[in-house]
């Protein structure tokens, strides 16, 4: 008899568990992610297949020149902007940044399989 009313106990708990949103505001397009951080929805394609849309989040760390990108599966790249060259380096992983062409005013790149797109005026540094 415990064990029946245990095991629908836990099942109960898993249940509610799953049913819980399950994304954060923070990734939502558009949206920002709390308000200490301002981040601004970018294009990115994650995986070697997947098309560029507006689902990845760029942050910019106060007070270096550190730049994160969160991905909606949680994943994300950390990168360096050199301040005199706008130069991005990534900090983490051991894949390098290859610049792609565009026809835009953003910057186009990829590490290993992902791709990212971002507007020139998000990496402008604030003004001072």
């Amino acid at each position: 008899m415990f064990l029946r009313i245990s095991s629908a106990l836990g099942l109960l708990i898993a249940v509610t568990a799953c049913g819980a949103e399950s994304t954060p505001a923070a990734l939502l397009p558009g949206e920002p992610s709390s308000a200490e951080d301002t981040g601004s929805t970018i294009d990115c394609a994650i995986g070697a297949v997947a098309d560029l849309s507006p689902v990845c989040t760029l942050e910019l760390v106060a007070g270096t020149d550190e730049i994160i990108i969160h991905h909606p599966d949680g994943g994300f790249r950390r990168l360096r902007r050199d301040p005199a060259t706008g130069a991005l380096t990534p900090l983490d992983g051991a894949d390098p940044l290859v610049p792609q062409a565009s026809g835009s005013v953003a910057v186009q790149f990829a590490v290993g399989p992902d791709r990212y797109s971002i507007p020139d005026e998000m990496l402008a540094p604030p003004p001072q």
